[in-house]
């Protein structure tokens, strides 16, 4: 789990709906701050939180917050 490529997908999935910042942090229980920190990378959101915006936005959790790490084996 790298954090910050989890922020670039969380932030590209975001703009890419058209959601501001402020809507998905209404709508997940956390401050908007809080959502710039995930986008940034600068802090992780809870489990609880990972379920709410991939609930938000229509998709699996892993689809934002895991990288495939097959490629990255020994």
């Amino acid at each position: 789990m790298n954090p910050k490529e989890n922020g670039k997908r969380l932030r590209a999935l975001r703009l890419a709906r058209g959601i501001s910042a402020a809507t998905l942090a209404d709508e997940i229980g956390v401050t908007e701050s809080a959502v710039f920190f995930y986008e940034a990378g600068e802090r992780t959101p809870r489990d609880d939180k990972k379920v709410a915006i991939a609930k938000f936005f229509g998709v699996p959790v892993a689809e934002i917050f895991f990288v495939d790490d097959a490629t990255n084996s020994c």
